[in-house]
């Protein structure tokens, strides 16, 4: 219940900006606020025995020099605050939408962005091919690795000058994870948000902290150059869905509470969940005989592009992402990720 009722004051408080003075210049100006009505407002409460109250009145009373002093003061620190970065301001947000799936809307949700950043924010980017019916695999590989090779997300999208980048979008696991790969090693503080099938709307992670976490688990290296790692926290996955000859090197992680869509509804708590998985494809990297590490995931976009992050060159072995297709109950493609780029496996 502390925790709970932490979050909702944090939550509360919170006034969402990638700079510092301008957040305490906001709370300061508040903060004058609150005294100057304190200052010169008296609130009279009348409580009968039954605690139904009976009257409240509220009288005007001389306000003080010292609460004058205090309300302008604090003010006039506010608006410095806020002023001193003003100039930093300038389009420093960026805004960044995945979209490589058929009949998935281009359009950026301009929701999610507080009224201040829609200001700031720079025009929005949209990363992938966009798919009117038909999807074409091997189209789309081809404009990732030509964007890779472009440094398109670095020297264009997410520069050194921006601060804050919103980002999210729907296309297959594997194109998720990828785009999530060219994320990595940026400065810009990344903020997650996902379309939640209750309502159909895009939204920020900035719920209640659930503390979703994986299960116990016991890994299975298998004897062969490939391992597996199956993640089941939009729905279950079974040794059945996956490929025969894979079944007996792949661990299957489950998350402490049922599956679902949407699970996670925090950041901090994907960045916990985010770490987990990091550290179990470190210590499959780090047996020897393996050559690749093969990703079977069934969870929700933030958690892939996420994952992609994670991605290390030179410490992690390459990996195979596969795509489960509803229709036939299995995974039947799968794309191998490299310092090279992106490649049909």
């Amino acid at each position: 219940m502390w925790e709970k009722i932490q979050w909702l004051i944090i939550t509360g408080l919170k006034f969402r900006t990638p700079y510092p003075k301008t957040a305490w210049g906001v709370r300061c100006c508040l903060t004058s606020l609150g005294i100057s009505l304190y200052s010169f407002l008296n609130l009279y409460i009348n409580l009968k025995d039954n605690l139904i109250i009976d009257a409240i009145e509220f009288t005007y009373r001389e306000p003080t020099i010292l609460y004058t002093l205090i309300t302008v003061g604090l003010f006039l620190v506010g608006m410095a605050l806020i002023y001193s970065e003003w100039d930093k301001k300038f389009r420093h947000i960026a805004k960044v939408f995945i979209s490589a799936m058929p009949g998935v809307a281009i359009s950026f949700p301009i929701n999610v962005l507080e009224p201040s950043e829609r200001v700031l924010s720079r025009e929005a980017v949209k990363l992938g091919v966009n798919q009117d019916s038909e999807e074409n695999i091997q189209k789309q590989i081809e404009v990732f690795n030509a964007e890779l090779k472009a440094d398109v997300v670095k020297r264009f999208i997410l520069p050194p000058d921006i601060k804050k980048a919103y980002v999210g979008g729907l296309a297959r696991i594997p194109f998720l994870v990828a785009y999530g790969s060219t994320l990595r090693n940026q400065s810009a503080q990344i903020v997650y948000f996902d379309k939640f099938h209750r309502n159909g709307e895009y939204a920020l992670l900035e719920d209640f902290n659930e503390k979703i976490s994986l299960k116990n688990y016991d890994l299975s290296p298998g004897t062969s150059n490939d391992v597996g790692l199956a993640l089941g926290f939009t729905t279950a996955i079974s040794r059945e869905q996956l490929p025969e000859t894979l079944r007996d090197s792949v661990t299957i992680l489950f998350p402490n509470k049922v599956a679902a869509r949407n699970l996670i509804k925090n950041q901090a708590n994907l960045q916990d969940v985010s770490d987990e998985i990091t550290r179990i494809i470190d210590n499959l990297s780090s047996i020897r005989n393996v050559q690749r590490i093969h990703l079977f995931l069934s969870v929700q976009s933030s958690l892939a592009i996420e994952i992609g992050r994670r991605y290390q060159e030179g410490t992690h072995k390459n990996w195979i992402i596969h795509n489960f297709n509803p229709d036939k109950g299995c995974y039947d493609w799968a794309l191998e990720l490299s310092s090279k780029g992106l490649r049909e496996f």
